[in-house]
């Protein structure tokens, strides 16, 4: 995978909330980085961001009735 190549995603930002966007750093799919305004540019694994995504959704998701 070329790293000028790279595809990115959009997401919300795992630390803050904010609008942002992810990419993968590695052809194993296994590091992650995010591109913030608020919080900048950093990396984690794919392991803390799906778990981070997951909580979002869970936090954002409406109660159904």
């Amino acid at each position: 995978m070329n790293c000028k190549e790279r595809n990115k995603h959009e997401t919300l930002c795992p630390h803050c909330g904010a609008e942002a966007e992810w990419s993968l750093l590695d052809p194993e799919k296994s590091q992650i980085e995010v591109m913030c305004p608020d919080c900048g540019q950093f990396e984690m694994t794919r392991e803390e961001f799906d778990s981070s995504v997951i909580e979002n959704a869970e936090v954002n998701e409406p109660e159904q009735r």
